[in-house]
């Protein structure tokens, strides 16, 4: 995988944090977190390395599979076993999502899943054809669902810097049900320091280092992938070791 150099550590470390119990969530650049969605990645690469389970619910319809093909390879994982323990659900729509979300309570009892990965939550409220109400209505339900669920293991809610500000008001209902918040932001145009920040202060700096697609995994992305410009650098990752609490 590739390196990782962290600096100005305090007390947060992103591996750490996001595979705590609980929901974290974790805020950044991109089309709603599209840029460090690699740091949720990660934290599912690491549990799927140690044959645990992880439920990976998209709302922003962009995962992609073949971006754990080398992480998994480079963790001397199997990479068929390893993608069996990854569970993916998809959202077309609002209700899809939220049928998605209030179904994996129940699924992830079953499964025993150490982490569930909710990309792009945020995404769906903003349609303009959504009513205002009902949406802030169907929003504190999944909310409320995936408080019970990260009693039994680690949530992790990807959204992005505010757009309008609908999405500013939806940001602060998420505000009140995460028991954890990082914010995360590129210290300059050239996107290869991250800076994550926690609510209480506490900074960590990651120096990231681009990779370079294998020929298997880009022609399997051609297939996969509903993500038709990449706005981010595949990147492969590794934090210093921290005991966790």
């Amino acid at each position: 995988m590739k390196e990782i150099e962290t600096r100005k550590e305090t007390l947060i470390s992103p591996e750490r944090l996001i595979m705590k119990k609980g929901i974290t969530w974790l805020e950044g650049p991109g089309y709603f977190g599209k840029e460090i969605g690699f740091l949720a990645q990660e934290a599912a690469t690491i549990l799927l390395s140690e044959s645990k389970i992880v439920h990976w619910i998209d709302g922003a319809h962009r995962f992609n599979p073949s971006t754990f093909f080398e992480p998994l390879r480079n963790r001397n994982s199997g990479l068929e076993e390893g993608l069996r323990r990854l569970y993916i659900g998809r959202g077309f729509t609002l209700h899809q999502l939220h049928a998605l979300i209030l179904r994996a309570h129940q699924e992830t009892m079953i499964t025993k899943a150490s982490l569930v990965v909710v990309d792009g939550l945020l995404a769906m409220f903003l349609d303009e054809q959504i009513h205002r109400y009902e949406g802030r209505a169907i929003l504190r339900h999944c909310l409320h669902s995936l408080q019970k669920l990260s009693k039994h293991c680690a949530v992790i809610i990807l959204d992005g810097h505010a757009r309008s500000r609908l999405h500013q008001q939806l940001k602060h209902t998420v505000k009140i049900h995460a028991d954890r918040h990082l914010y995360a932001s590129w210290q300059s145009k050239r996107k290869k320091i991250l800076i994550l920040r926690s609510a209480t202060g506490s900074m960590t700096s990651l120096r990231l280092h681009p990779k370079t697609k294998d020929e298997s995994q880009s022609r399997l992305e051609a297939f996969t992938s509903t993500d038709q410009v990449a706005q981010h650098r595949l990147l492969s990752i590794d934090f210093p070791p921290i005991q966790m609490e």
